[in-house]
């Protein structure tokens, strides 16, 4: 494989400028009040005791449990802790020899906090990066550079600008999925006509999501509370965040990769058909972009739906277990419309991607080869006069 110079020299420097970004996100300034510092630690013994709340709390457990702490100041001692259940399967750890967990001092002993589940999701992510940078080479290193921004950027940024102007949030989401779309296009694919075609597809489908998100929302009275954690964030922390709003930027979040996909798949076909055929015109190109995106939508529309459905499924699960509700409550439920709006949404953005790119990639093709032949004809007919 070839390797230019120049753009690896630019694309070494885009790296740099990402790393400082990516650092700078990852690494914003503390706040004084901090929670209980957690640390590792392995289980080495687990014997079941006699409960002192059964009364209480009907199936709780209760466990004492040594422990190896494998970090922090006590790292390499030994410690015994009680560790009790209550019955709550969405938060019971029932810890077994071997088990690594997360633990937390409390007052000179221990208790447990969690799973520790990060080696897991460590090697996973590994195994992620090995692959997309083999199959890919180096699109692939720069597709994992421009992922890991878009991840660092929506948690450390768009989070960050929610929680300090909740009341620009329509705003933030739209800043931000341009600049992921941005950096993903003139990374990946470079400073082209093609990449040109994909952004203007992109933040077009993406703008016309926006817009029948926000009409959606509010002629279906969506809440965006459809979720414990939601409730809880409103209750807790958020008092003066409009929810609409944040399920306005999660629909359009959600629709983002999916708009992109397709772009740049209609823009490729494109900028290689008038590679391979100069002469090809406008209307030829527009026709060829509007074919690639008829056979891409229908499986793009429906990784879209079915993720959405899966992510759903337990709710469908507790709808599906209870045959006696009448099916216009079940589909007037505001979790229901959530996710029916959020998915068709997406799909119609997704869907309105196709011909704007399609037009914006075929014009931006066309119109560099006729600026050429005119400025040509301009300097030949210049040299005849003189």
């Amino acid at each position: 494989m070839k390797i230019h110079p120049r753009r690896f020299a630019r694309f070494l420097g885009s790296c740099l400028a990402l790393a400082v970004l990516l650092y700078a996100l990852a690494h914003p300034p503390s706040s004084g009040d901090a929670n209980p510092p957690t640390y590792k630690a392995e289980v080495l013994s687990v014997t079941e005791t006699e409960n002192e709340i059964t009364a209480f709390a009907p199936g709780s457990k209760q466990y004492e449990v040594q422990l190896h702490i494998d970090s922090g100041p006590a790292e390499g001692t030994e410690v015994t802790i009680t560790h009790r259940t209550l019955n709550n399967p969405a938060f019971d750890i029932h810890p077994q020899e071997g088990d690594n967990l997360i633990v937390r001092d409390e007052n000179g002993s221990y208790a447990i906090v969690d799973y520790d589940r990060l080696p897991a999701m460590l090697a996973l992510s590994l195994g992620f990066a090995v692959l997309l940078i083999l199959f890919g080479g180096m699109t692939g290193a720069k597709a994992l550079l421009v992922l890991l921004f878009a991840v660092l950027l929506i948690a450390k940024g768009l989070i960050a600008f929610i929680l300090f102007a909740p009341s620009h949030i329509l705003l933030w989401t739209i800043l931000i999925g341009t600049i992921i779309t941005l950096a993903t296009q003139l990374i990946v694919n470079g400073c082209n006509v093609k990449s040109a075609g994909a952004i203007i597809g992109t933040i077009g489908g993406i703008l016309v999501a926006g817009l029948l998100a926000i009409l959606a929302i509010h002629f279906t009275y969506l809440t965006g509370i459809d979720e414990e954690q939601a409730g809880m964030l409103k209750a807790l922390y958020l008092q003066n965040v409009d929810f609409r709003e944040l399920l306005f930027s999660g629909i359009v979040l959600g629709a983002l990769g999916a708009v992109m996909d397709v772009a740049v798949s209609i823009a490729s076909a494109q900028y290689e058909m008038k590679l391979l055929a100069p002469k090809t015109k406008f209307q030829t190109l527009v026709t060829s972009g509007l074919n690639v995106g008829r056979d891409v939508m229908g499986t793009m529309a429906n990784t879209l739906v079915l993720a959405y459905i899966g992510g759903a499924l337990p709710l469908i699960l507790l709808i599906s277990a209870q045959p006696d509700l009448p099916l216009l409550h079940v589909m007037n439920l505001n979790m229901i419309a959530t996710e029916v709006v959020r998915s068709l949404i997406g799909s119609i953005g997704l869907l309105c991607a196709i011909p704007i790119t399609a037009y914006a990639t075929a014009f931006l093709i066309t119109i560099r080869p006729r600026r050429k032949a005119r400025q040509a004809t301009q300097t030949h007919v210049e040299r005849a006069e003189s």
